[in-house]
């Protein structure tokens, strides 16, 4: 907190030269102010291997047609003659998106956060790339930037890139939301902007986490990959299995074991929980609120209807949590460390702001106003109670 603070304080004060100076520092990147902003679109084409360009296609077709039909639509509705309610969804006009770059080019939360923003209808999103490796991004990258027509990339990633978007500098405005997962320093810094109040932002995601419920033995080893894909994300991952069936156990652990013998790599916690039955599992579950909650097997599907908490809900034998990060349609930034919750993941919503609209006409009825009258008298707000009895008197005057 102390470090992002720092930063964030930085920033405010001294701007790009603070940021640039932080990115030499744990980026080990050197980016002038010429070169901070950069349009992907303006460059050459790039082409990956067609095997890959059909696979993020297809992901992003997928995602973009969920969040089409998911997107909220607005509501009017008139409860008596003389008043109209309405609710409207009013897209985000600037938009921060926070894509992590260290070992792999994640190009999956990309589109993960790019789509729904676009199909929201936020008309300006910028994206933050941190320069690992110097400017030239990764092909994958700049593929995908090109295949959204992102045209804002922000070359610098880190607190400090929070911070730029949080608080702009020279020509470059402050966002109104910052969606994106990132490691704790940018998911602290994501925080400590919202509590200056500079920002919106999206959910607190990460570390990352699954659990999965298994009823049938012959379904442990795809629960056993679904751990180990959730625990190859980072070191502070975590994967748990629920299961009253001791055979499910018994398969996942020779599974885990016979995995880590043979690849070194590290991976997060991984921890298998005993439950007495489904009742156990599900109240186990909807406690603990994981980011990523499978149901495999009869008698855990059968669950469904009693989750309440989940970030994404997986139901089925091929429903693996990597079908979620990558092209089921649904957006993959969810919440995590139980603030499920209270929390949804990132949708179209989260780049839109609601808002409610009275409308009314001269003959909005009598009752509206006795009855507003009275309920400001009883909390004792003279004047709000007075600000409807003019009206009324307007209206009476009118009608003689």
């Amino acid at each position: 907190m102390s470090s992002v603070s720092q930063i964030l304080d930085d920033i405010q004060i001294r701007g790009l030269d603070a940021a640039l100076e932080y990115t030499k520092q744990f980026d080990g990147a050197v980016v002038s102010p010429s070169q901070v902003l950069w349009d992907p679109t303006a460059v050459p084409p790039v082409t990956l291997p067609q095997a890959e360009m059909e696979a993020l296609a297809f992901a992003a077709t997928n995602i973009r047609q969920f969040h089409e039909a998911t997107r909220p639509k607005d509501v009017l509705i008139s409860l008596e003659p003389g008043i109209e309610l309405a609710e409207r969804y009013v897209p985000l006009k600037r938009v921060g998106i926070y894509v992590p770059n260290g070992g792999y080019p994640l190009v999956s939360s990309l589109l993960m956060q790019v789509i729904p923003a676009q199909v929201a209808g936020v008309s300006d999103i910028v994206v933050a790339i941190a320069p690992r490796g110097g400017l030239d991004l990764d092909p994958r990258w700049l593929f995908s930037l090109q295949m959204l027509n992102i045209s804002h990339v922000l070359r610098i990633g880190g607190a400090q890139a929070i911070g730029c978007l949080a608080y702009g500098f020279n020509n470059f405005p402050p966002v109104d939301l910052i969606a994106g997962p990132g490691n704790r320093y940018v998911t602290e810094a994501k925080q400590e902007a919202f509590r200056r109040g500079l920002c919106g932002i999206d959910v607190i995601a990460g570390p990352s986490e699954v659990l999965v419920i298994v009823s049938d033995p012959l379904l442990a080893p795809m629960a056993a990959y679904d751990l180990l894909a959730q625990a190859e994300h980072a070191s502070d991952a975590k994967g748990t299995l629920v299961s009253w069936n001791p055979a499910v156990h018994q398969t996942v652990e020779n599974i885990l074991a016979m995995e880590r013998a043979q690849n070194t790599a590290p991976l997060g916690q991984i921890e298998l929980r005993w439950v007495s039955g489904p009742e156990q599992a599900v109240a186990l579950a909807n406690r603990m609120a994981p980011e990523h909650l499978g149901l495999m097997g009869r008698e855990a599907e059968s669950l469904e209807s009693d989750i309440r908490t989940a970030g994404a809900l997986f139901v089925g034998q091929y429903a693996g949590q990597a079908l979620g990060d990558y092209t089921a349609g649904p957006s993959h930034v969810l919440p995590t460390g139980g603030s499920g919750r209270f929390l949804s993941g990132l949708t179209t919503r989260t780049f839109m702001r609601r808002m409610s609209v009275i409308r009314t006409q001269d003959e909005l009825p009598d009752t509206y106003f006795h009855h507003t009258e009275k309920l400001a008298q009883m909390e004792g707000l003279h004047y709000h109670e007075k600000s409807m009895r003019v009206r009324r008197h307007r209206k009476e005057t009118l009608k003689r």
